[in-house]
């Protein structure tokens, strides 16, 4: 049986606390002067059931539970002392290694406390080193990664930003050194967000890019650190996504993670009630339940598109909502491999990225990580 991380012990309520403090500091995002503001509210805290409580309308049953044993077991193996590459042995990638502390601090693991608190330690020692190496022009002219193809240049800066802020505060000992590169991670995000408000369209999965560049800012700016970059217009940009009707109506790769993942975004800004949002919803939630493609045919940016989609949807969870979390889970159980891992089946098919990003599907009920409240 895991033996996952005690809500308990004190380690953990200091933990508690901390999420909380840097939730209520944080700072709105500096907006252009001609951009109207908008309402962007976030839960009210309570550190008896808010922070890291679970929905009372989505559990994780004992089956879903040993899923994600099997899960993590394979790949904790894939994780090196350089980090974690695209497969066990495999040349360490950066947006691997990141999605992947994701996936470790979503079950409750600390940097000082929990089953795989010492492969947190070695992937945060791995990131900040990369972080300080990194030179964002040289960059330019190195080959991207699969991942940053098929989502964005800037991916794994995006996925790096994010470990990092859910790290912060969590790891006393480098919480000087998580900042400073948390600091260089945002101002090379928000330097290169278009005047759009995405992050460019020179991908496979542009929307998927522009929401992990959304979501990294925000939980950036939770942690303090000071974001020049709008989420008005990110927001207005996916928005507008949404009432686009696309000429392949075949294409149900394209919609599918463009209406998922665009779904978190648009949730923590307020746009709940447009009845483009609810429509979206809806057409997910069906297609969940009665297309088995999105599942049996999935690559990375499907598994990531259902972890971005849950995180929102047990926020605030509507009746009909419910069927969201029992249905993906119970599906994504299914085509587990027999090792334990996930496989992509087109584009991003590296199974460390995979197997992180439906990890972080099931394990959505624990509400372990701050960017789950925001």
């Amino acid at each position: 049986m895991a033996l996952w991380f005690s809500r308990t012990t004190p380690a953990f309520q200091i933990r508690l606390i901390l999420a909380a403090l840097m939730a209520v500091l944080a700072m709105q995002w500096v907006r252009p002067p001609n951009a109207s503001p908008v309402n962007e509210p976030r839960r009210p805290l309570s550190l008896e059931n808010q922070v890291f409580a679970e929905s009372p309308r989505a559990t994780i049953t004992p089956e879903c539970q040993k899923s994600i044993d099997r899960g993590t077991e394979w790949l904790v193996s894939a994780i090196s002392l350089n980090g974690v590459g695209a497969d066990v042995g495999q040349r360490p990638d950066l947006s691997c290694t990141a999605i992947t502390g994701l996936a470790l601090l979503s079950q409750g693991n600390t940097f000082s406390g929990g089953r795989h608190s010492r492969e947190l330690r070695s992937i945060l020692n791995v990131m900040l080193q990369k972080i300080d190496d990194l030179d964002y022009d040289e960059r330019r002219g190195l080959a991207p990664s699969l991942v940053q193809r098929k989502i964005g240049r800037n991916a794994d800066l995006f996925l790096s930003a994010l470990f990092l802020s859910q790290a912060f505060g969590d790891s006393s000992y480098n919480n000087k050194d998580i900042h400073k590169s948390l600091d260089k991670l945002v101002g090379i995000i928000a330097g290169t967000q278009g005047k759009d408000g995405t992050w460019g369209n020179d991908s496979w999965a542009p929307v998927l890019g522009t929401v992990l560049g959304w979501e990294s800012l925000r939980a950036a700016s939770s942690c303090g650190i000071k974001v020049d970059a709008s989420a008005t217009l990110a927001g207005k940009a996916l928005l507008n996504k949404l009432k686009e009707k696309s000429a392949d109506e075949a294409d149900w790769m394209h919609h599918f993670y463009k209406e998922a993942s665009s779904i978190r975004v648009l949730h923590s800004m307020g746009y709940r009630d447009e009845p483009d949002f609810e429509k979206c919803v809806q057409r997910i939630l069906k297609l969940a339940r009665e297309d088995h493609r999105h599942f049996a045919q999935a690559g990375g940016e499907e598994y990531l598109a259902f972890s971005l989609v849950t995180e929102c949807l047990l926020q605030r969870p509507r009746d009909s909502w419910q069927p969201w979390y029992p249905t993906v889970c119970d599906k994504l159980i299914r085509i587990q491999n027999r090792d334990g891992s996930w496989s992509g089946h087109h584009c991003i098919t590296d199974r460390t990225f995979c197997t992180a990003a439906v990890l972080l599907t099931l394990q959505a009920p624990l509400r372990c990580m701050p960017i789950s409240d925001l």
